[in-house]
């Protein structure tokens, strides 16, 4: 058959099984290097965890905790900070510790303990310091407090609190948080009417220091904190009438769920904190409310809110979507 073909046929024929030839060992020579490109590939390596296991962390000795403290890396030192403070706080005998240096006359002393209590505390373990121990411990170095410097007098116009010394200052915030959320009862056990905040510089005789203390239930003081949680349950006015800073005559009423206070002294939906008290003789006593069930109802419902914020962009007003009020 090649020899029927002329000269010029089997030329061309010879160049096209050459072309296809060539392609061919390209398609296989590409095929062969990306298959050795592919064997040779490595594998991405697994993500490890980043973090600390709680077997590994209670297998840390406080030699190695120790030097993890000195190290240079700030992420380190913080992860190492608050293993050490959850094992304090777990353990009742470095709590003990803790507060036995707080009850100690020596001012240093006294300082390293409330400082060292205020580092390992925040709001998810004020519960494991709701103890006697605890409240007895801060009232104890309150009234060390009031022999270390001397005290402004009471003042309407202004709060004091910023010129309060340091552990004086821990010591109110810590008892104040533990009321917040626990109560005065404790508070009221160990005599904290008697034994620090009767001792104010409230005024000169009894009249004044009544008249004053009376006048504080109405202020924005950052000592409020404590006094009005006092002033509302009958024990802790029981206390202040023995202490001479409540009058024996003194009116009090339950305050409504309206009046809860709220964060930096604000009120519900943004109303002006304030405690409906009434005080005959010394001070003009606060207008009530005088409101049906119906209107209250509508002013609740006035003041019902959604908030809309999925956290990917800071908190505005416009995230406020308010009811519509009916009247």
């Amino acid at each position: 058959m090649m020899a029927a073909l002329s000269p010029t046929a089997q030329d061309r024929l010879f160049l096209l099984g050459l072309g296809v030839g060539a392609c061919a060992l390209v398609g296989a020579m590409r095929q062969l290097l990306i298959y050795y490109r592919d064997q040779a590939a490595l594998p991405p390596a697994e993500n490890k965890p980043q973090y600390i296991t709680q077997e590994v962390e209670d297998s840390l000795k406080i030699s190695t905790l120790s030097k993890l403290l000195d190290s240079s890396n700030y992420s380190i030192q913080e992860t190492t900070s608050i293993i050490i403070c959850e094992r304090a706080l777990h353990d009742s005998t470095s709590v003990d510790a803790i507060l036995h240096r707080v009850t100690q006359p020596d001012y240093d002393t006294r300082e390293s303990g409330i400082r060292t209590l205020t580092y390992i505390l925040n709001s998810s373990t004020i519960h494991l310091l709701n103890k006697p121990a605890t409240y007895a411990a801060l009232v104890t170095s309150l009234e060390y407090s009031l022999a270390d410097y001397k005290h402004n007098p009471y003042d309407k116009e202004w709060d004091n609190w910023q010129l309060r010394d340091a552990i004086e200052q821990e010591c109110l915030i810590i008892l104040a948080q533990l009321v917040c959320k626990f109560g005065v009862e404790n508070l009221i056990k160990v005599r904290f009417v008697e034994r620090f905040l009767a001792k104010e510089p409230w005024g000169k005789d009894d009249q004044e220091r009544q008249n004053k203390f009376c006048e504080s239930l109405h202020t924005r003081h950052q000592l409020s904190e404590l006094i009005l949680p006092l002033v509302w349950d009958s024990k802790g006015r029981n206390q202040l009438c023995a202490s001479k800073l409540l009058p024996l005559d003194y009116e009090w009423e339950q305050p409504s769920p309206r009046d809860v206070r709220m964060t930096n002294g604000e009120g519900t939906a943004g109303e002006e904190f304030h405690v409906e008290i009434e005080i005959s003789g010394h001070l003009p006593a606060r207008r009530r409310r005088d409101q049906s069930s119906e209107e209250d109802s509508i002013r609740r419902r006035n003041r019902e809110a959604m908030v809309l914020n999925d956290g990917t962009r800071p908190f505005g007003r416009d995230d406020i979507i308010q009811r519509a009020s009916t009247t």
